[in-house]
């Protein structure tokens, strides 16, 4: 017996300050072949909902942040399937249907998209890629994206234009089957929200489904165009203190998602995490003459300090564990 089709509606985070870019987003919406059930715009307090109106969507005011306003119960919403969206993305009009299709024939539960395309970068991009962020190529298997103990990850070199499995996936366009997200208990990872940038919600949120047995994918067949509002990282590359923040955010993810799980040797994970900061603070080092940033490396120290602090607080340790189901 077919299984009847899934249903989906629309969740969508925004400051509702995106302009053209939110304009477009919504009329790609309009366009697309498989029609959502609901539009729900999760807009932050304070914010002025925007005057270009579908006629479909419906606006949520909720606390501002990236993890708040993402990681919600989304009561308003009651179809089998979410799709989360940014408001800075082109839709082609196929893409719902097709990621629905995908989730159910591949029995997924989540399917995102290659938004960022990092097989696309120029070869210096992808050398910078490996020795800032330790993101490396990997020649085509039956893998997207593969996480790393380090808390980096490596990505499809060579991708066909179809579905993969996948350890971690962007934020920006994701279909979740709603069940499954509410499951995964996310609102205990909302101190995302407390380290002054969202480094690594993308992951923090896509490996915790990894991590307790289900399914993730990745479709590369997906056409959706980025626009790139680059709001908050834009407020990060202003910020004196930027690379301590990043480092914080590096050991509270590491700690979390990683040493604080089972799927890779507590031996192993050290030693990597260890090799991986000694590494990122030489380069710091060798770097600050040529950035004059003299207080780089001295951030790099701070950084590290602070995340241990951080994970060792009352509010952390009481919070659920990360993975809360051990592979079957």
């Amino acid at each position: 017996m077919e299984k009847s089709p899934l249903t989906y509606s629309i969740a969508i985070r925004t400051l509702g300050t995106g302009g053209e870019k939110y304009r477009i987003l919504l009329e790609s919406i309009s366009t697309q072949t498989l029609v959502p059930e609901r539009v729900v715009v999760y807009i932050a307090e304070g914010y002025d909902i925007p005057n270009y109106r579908i006629g479909k969507e419906e606006y949520v005011v909720v606390p501002k942040g990236m993890a708040k306003q993402r990681i919600l119960p989304y009561q308003e919403i009651s179809s089998d399937c979410i799709l989360l969206l940014d408001d800075d993305l082109r839709l082609n009009p196929q893409v719902a249907k097709t990621m629905v299709e995908a989730l159910q024939k591949h029995n997924m539960d989540c399917v995102g998209c290659d938004i960022y395309q990092n097989q696309n970068m120029t070869l210096s991009e992808k050398i910078r890629a490996i020795l800032v962020n330790g993101a490396f190529p990997r020649a085509n298997d039956s893998y997207a994206f593969k996480v790393q103990p380090t808390g980096s990850f490596s990505y499809n070199n060579k991708p066909q234009p179809s579905i993969y499995e996948s350890e971690s996936c962007a934020g920006a366009a994701a279909m979740w089957k709603r069940k499954t997200f509410l499951k995964l208990h996310l609102e205990d990872e909302l101190w995302l929200d407390d380290l002054g940038f969202p480094y690594g919600e993308d992951l923090v949120q896509s490996y915790k489904l990894v991590v307790n047995g289900y399914k993730l994918g990745i479709h590369y067949g997906v056409d959706i165009e980025h626009m790139d509002g680059k709001t908050s990282s834009a407020r990060y590359k202003q910020q004196s203190n930027r690379l301590q923040l990043r480092t914080k955010a590096q050991f509270i993810i590491w700690w979390r998602c990683f040493w604080q799980t089972d799927r890779f040797a507590k031996g192993t994970m050290l030693l990597r995490f260890s090799l991986k900061m000694t590494y990122q603070f030489l380069l710091i080092l060798l770097a600050t003459p040529f950035m004059r940033r003299w207080n780089f490396p001295a951030q790099v120290i701070k950084g590290l300090r602070e995340g241990w602090q951080f994970v060792h607080t009352p509010e952390f340790i009481a919070l659920r564990p990360y993975q809360f189901k051990k592979p079957s």
